[in-house]
């Protein structure tokens, strides 16, 4: 059933969205019978339009009908929020460097008193 459905769905869309192109195609197929009986200048001595006059004003019915379609894409709510990009030149905050101090703290005497009392057993 669904199928069924789903079927008929898109051939309802594709018939609607190719409506022009089916106009064109129904007239062209019956391009000498709409000349002779139903173009408007059928009773002229040379026809000059062929039909034309027809197809025209079946064209012109056409996009009437499509205008006074409800205009659904203005009444339309945006789901997703579009975010602006951010760039920066400036480096991650994993590879940030910090300011180094002005004065460099001697560590050389705190090591060599380490050293001297901590350190592992020797052997004999």
């Amino acid at each position: 059933m669904k199928k069924i459905l789903i079927h008929i769905m898109l051939l309802a869309f594709i018939f609607q969205s190719t409506c022009n192109f089916w106009i064109i195609i129904s007239f062209y197929a019956n391009q000498d019978y709409i000349s002779e009986n139903i173009c408007i200048n059928r009773f002229d001595q040379i026809p000059v339009c062929k039909g034309q006059c027809f197809l025209n004003e079946k064209l012109q019915d056409n996009q009437k009908q499509e205008q006074k379609l409800p205009d659904l894409k203005g009444k339309e709510i945006q789901l997703f929020c579009n975010t602006a990009e951010y760039t920066s030149n400036k480096a991650p905050l994993f590879f940030k460097e910090y300011p180094r101090p002005a004065v460099i703290p001697d560590f050389t005497l705190i090591k060599k008193l380490s050293t001297s009392i901590f350190h592992p057993p020797k052997l004999a």
